[in-house]
């Protein structure tokens, strides 16, 4: 058995020192450095690992389909050497991190996946340690043999179809993760179609407005019974991160934990950045940092969580969302300041029933918020969009903001 990595990322590094560490004989390349090693060793392999971020659409993986090889990505490949009895998968279009990183802090599970540690570097670690992962569409479409214990299946919105041929195949991505659970596991699924049927033979837990967890206020219920009352968290701020909460919360319940210890361990919990990141106030104005918004659907939770009057910065890299749903925010928004590469395609969009502005830079964006600003108002800082552009990543882009933030807003 012969294995061919493509991708030299950490995900694609991780893929290929399990093989070598397991004694297979594999090789590892990318389309920078070794565009044509594929070819040349293709005879030799069984079994091709892609790299996320690597399309259906390449090359490499329309042959591998041709000669009938079997195509897998990193994840899949980890779990083939897992010997441990519990995974935790969570997937969704928005908030995947943050309840990874809620159930890592609640259970002691080790984190990773998607978002930070490759699933094969924490196999090679250790091989039956339980783990909580983030799994992404890309990941869920080149799963076979992937079974978790307890997955959660957040929320399905418009997303990735520059990668994804159309919204089925993106949905089916996600589906996937799950299509091996037995009566044995848990599947938590939002309450909304489609992402309420989801096939699997998991019992099954329903959030959201009509589900079995529900928030009320800032109560927690379960079935109808208090779960956890009064939740609370300074950097968890809006409903959906309550739902996160609410989720998290009964993953680490059905592990066990006890409510108590859950509600202890909230207190402590460390925000991740970017991720409707409350920067304070200043002279009477709230500013939050959302750059982890990459969808329309993020950008939605934002403005359902945020106090009117929002003068809202987004743009970016549109990822096919329907920028024209934010009608239904319309009365919250007093301005919208729009930069990036599709800035004019978004304001095409909005601009019948928003005021909206494009300007070159996000400084731009930020010092004509800062311009526009009254007490009471609430700069929003959520892209909806993919930050390449002008930036590294989301981070790179919500560092900028924030530096930005420093420079313009003195009391920071």
């Amino acid at each position: 058995m012969a294995y061919l990595v493509w991708g030299k990322g950490r995900s694609g590094l991780a893929a290929f020192n399990l093989l070598k560490a397991k004694g297979f004989k594999s090789y590892i390349g990318d389309d920078k450095e070794d565009k044509n090693l594929w070819k040349d060793v293709w005879n030799e392999i069984d079994t091709v690992v892609l790299s996320p971020g690597i399309p259906p659409s390449h090359p490499l993986w329309q042959e591998a389909i041709k000669s009938s090889k079997e195509v897998i990505g990193e994840t899949e490949l980890a779990y083939r050497f897992y010997k441990g009895k519990n995974i935790v998968a969570i997937t969704g279009t928005d908030g995947k991190s943050t309840t990874v990183h809620l159930i890592h802090h609640f259970t002691g599970l080790r984190e990773g996946g998607n978002f930070g540690t490759p699933f094969s570097e924490m196999v090679l670690e250790n091989d039956e340690e339980p783990v909580v992962l983030e799994v992404s569409s890309f990941q869920g479409k080149t799963l076979d043999m992937f079974r978790p214990n307890i997955g959660a299946f957040l929320n399905f919105s418009k997303d990735h179809l520059d990668w994804h041929k159309d919204m089925e195949d993106y949905l089916l991505s996600k589906q996937k993760i799950f299509k091996n659970q037995t009566q044995e596991d848990i599947l938590i699924l939002n309450a909304q179609k489609p992402v309420c049927d989801t096939p699997s033979l998991a019992k099954k837990a329903f959030f959201g407005e009509v589900g079995d967890l529900k928030v009320i206020g800032n109560d927690i219920y379960y079935k109808d019974e208090v779960f956890i009352k009064d939740v609370y968290h300074p950097s968890l701020k809006g409903i959906h991160n309550l739902y996160n909460i609410a989720v998290a919360s009964f993953v680490a319940f059905s592990m066990g934990i006890s409510l108590e210890t859950i509600e202890e361990k909230l207190k402590t919990f460390e925000g991740l950045p970017f991720r409707y990141q409350y920067l304070g106030n200043f002279d009477g104005v709230d500013i939050y940092n959302d750059s982890k918004s990459t969808t329309v659907n993020a950008l939605m939770s934002a403005l359902e969580s945020t106090k009117a009057p929002i003068i809202l910065i987004a743009g970016g890299i549109d990822k096919g969302g329907d920028f024209s749903s934010l009608n239904i925010y319309k009365d919250k928004i007093k301005i919208v300041f729009l930069y990036g590469k599709d800035k004019n395609l978004i304001k095409d969009q909005i601009e019948s029933f928003l005021r909206v502005y494009v300007v070159d830079s996000l400084e731009e964006a930020l010092i004509k918020a800062k311009t526009e600003a009254n007490k009471g108002d609430t700069i929003l800082f959520s892209p909806a969009c993919a930050s390449f552009d002008m930036f590294e990543n989301y981070k790179h882009r919500g560092e900028t903001f924030n530096e930005l933030v420093k420079k313009h807003f003195s009391s920071l």
